[in-house]
């Protein structure tokens, strides 16, 4: 079964704003003079995934003469945090989802990259949508580098063929065979969600998607911006596995 996506976004800060100034009048005038200097980045990207980040930026690096710095933590959050209130933020940081993102634009700590960039080139770049999730109170603060499909069900079809369960096509259908699984005393989930200093994503993955499919995109910025508070109806009626109002009995685990 396939959920709405998670979406990876660059955040950047005001320590930033040399750089993107500096990037812009580059691509607008069209030399290829070396700018210089140097951008930091924060992510939680190892391995083969870094490898990746670091021959995308090579071309950058080779056309701009910027050398991006890269520092890697799986507590990112926290570290995160800890700077910006340090006043010590990197330029940019990848994050997995918009919330942070809304929470240091509202205190001021984020700048208006509408100042920075080509807006006209980036709303040819981007669907109205893509833009208006990277915007807080009216400001473009976020830039969305790639998406994800996750919230997959993993199942094994002839386990589930043994058992006489046809396999579902829609939420109801879901609930159905959970509740029938877990009559005959077996647990029909299971889920890892140990991951370090970021225990825990895959649940709020499941979680984020289940609302957006609940109550679509406008009502999920208002939840990450904090206009939606996390005990309101709605909130709770995806935590528990409820279709727009109807009584559910969740997930059972």
């Amino acid at each position: 079964m396939k959920r709405s996506a998670v979406f990876v976004l660059a955040l950047i800060f005001s320590s930033a704003l040399v750089f993107a100034t500096g990037s812009k009048e580059g691509t607008q005038s069209g030399t290829t003079a070396k700018v210089g200097g140097s951008v930091s980045v924060l992510a939680v990207w190892g391995g083969q995934e870094l490898d990746i980040f670091n021959s995308l930026v090579a071309p950058f690096t080779d056309a701009t003469g910027i050398k991006v710095e890269y520092e890697g933590t799986r507590d990112l959050d926290a570290v995160l945090t800890t700077r910006v209130a340090a006043g010590n933020p990197p330029d940019l940081a990848a994050l997995p989802g918009p919330g942070k993102m809304a929470e240091f634009a509202h205190q001021g700590k984020m700048i208006d990259l509408s100042a920075v960039l080509d807006m006209a080139q980036m709303k040819q770049n981007y669907a109205p949508s893509w833009l208006d999730l990277g915007s807080v109170d009216g400001k473009l603060v976020g830039v969305f580098t790639k998406a994800s499909l996750k919230g997959l069900i993993w199942y094994n079809p002839k386990s589930l063929s043994a058992a006489g369960i046809k396999i579902p096509t829609t939420w109801d259908q879901l609930m159905s065979v959970d509740q029938s699984v877990a009559a005959k005393g077996v647990t029909p989930w299971a889920v890892g969600v140990e991951s370090g200093a970021a225990s825990g994503w895959t649940g709020t993955d499941w979680l984020e998607n289940i609302f957006l499919k609940m109550y679509g995109p406008a009502k999920y910025k208002d939840w990450y911006e904090g206009r939606l508070a996390w005990t309101s109806p709605e909130v709770k009626a995806a935590w528990l596995g409820q279709d727009r109002g109807r009584p559910g009995n969740g997930l059972r685990w």
